[in-house]
């Protein structure tokens, strides 16, 4: 197999002279360059990508942290960053933290590691530690889905109105019990994303005149089990919901299945809406109604600012926000 010290002695050249050549260095003569690359070419010599990359601080390649590659929603958010990538000559190092915290802390310094030009990030959790370990890490990063209060740019949708359309949409059909299964709202795990969809459902009711029960407020972890389980809750209590708003299509679809399994029925006793618009929604039973996020789009943008960023352009803005829409489908009914 053909090496660089191959190269070097049918050229009479230095080894140096050829790692410089093969880096593009301007204290080599283009004509020297030329005739270097004609004779690597000839005898199948190809530099090290790794050892070139190191040399140009640049590797062409991006990584990509998410916390559940098996829900739907990360699928769709990570092909549009893959064929982001792929249209603008980046390779995509794809990491799943599997909702662990210490795994995520574990890929960024891998990623760092392997002298990736930028980090795309995504986790349900987005805690001061992230902020300060990649700070440190001085390497550019952009959030793909999710809000953040700290100042890094992100690519979302504005979860306080989206919140307030779904909740708006179930007191236009007449229902006044209305219960919400959230995220994390504080301490080490609380979302940004779970808060303003908290506040937009309570706003809307407050805007309604409506009562907001604490009996029908309960927490989950963005799981269809975690939606079950909550929704399970609620419909054993003594004030039961007319309507449940779970702020992610998978605890919706848990929410689904508890209320049959609690021996009522959807949408006729309880309807249920959820958030995201996962492909799920169309096939299960009753189709579930729900706040589409532009889940493709969101991971395109993120990949194309990354890349602004990486080629050294000025991005002025602090956040994106994309639009959301409303899809009505059969899981809620009017009272």
């Amino acid at each position: 197999m053909a090496n660089i010290e191959d190269v070097a002695r049918l050229a009479n050249v230095s080894i140096a002279t050829v790692s410089r050549a093969f880096n593009n260095k301007p204290d080599v003569s283009e004509k020297t360059k030329a005739r270097i690359l004609e004779i690597a070419r000839s005898i199948g010599y190809e530099p090290s990508v790794p050892a070139r990359s190191l040399t140009k601080r640049k590797t062409n390649t991006l990584g990509l942290i998410v916390p559940d590659i098996s829900n739907p929603f990360y699928g769709e958010v990570v092909r549009g960053i893959e064929d982001t990538c792929h249209n603008h000559n980046y390779n995509v190092i794809l990491c799943n933290a599997d909702n662990k915290r210490d795994k995520e802390f574990l890929y960024i310094d891998m990623l760092k590691n392997r002298w990736v030009d930028g980090i795309i990030f995504h986790s349900d959790y987005f805690t001061e530690r992230h902020y300060e370990v990649f700070k440190g890490k001085k390497i550019p990063l952009v959030l793909a889905g999710r809000a953040t209060k700290y100042d890094i740019l992100y690519v979302a949708i504005d979860n306080f109105k989206a919140a307030y359309d779904a909740t708006n949409y179930l007191i236009s059909l007449g229902h006044e019990r209305i219960g919400i299964i959230h995220g994390p709202l504080n301490g080490m795990e609380e979302t940004v994303d779970s808060v303003d969809r908290f506040l937009g459902y309570k706003k809307a009711l407050k805007d309604a005149g409506l009562k907001v029960y604490d009996e029908l407020i309960k927490e989950a972890n963005f799981k269809a089990k975690g939606g079950y389980k909550a929704a399970k809750m609620m419909l054993e209590g003594e004030i039961k919901p007319t309507a449940i708003f779970a702020i992610s299509d998978m605890m919706a679809i848990g929410a689904i299945n508890a209320v049959f399994d609690s021996g009522f029925k959807c949408p006729e006793d309880v309807s249920v809406i959820g958030f995201d618009n996962i492909d799920l929604c169309e096939v299960i039973r009753p189709p579930l109604t729900t706040i589409a996020q532009p889940m493709y789009q969101i991971g395109a943008v993120a990949a194309k600012l990354l890349v602004k960023i990486i080629g050294g352009e000025q991005v002025e803005q602090k956040s994106v926000l994309l639009d959301h829409e409303l899809v009505v489908r059969k899981s809620c009914s009017r009272l």
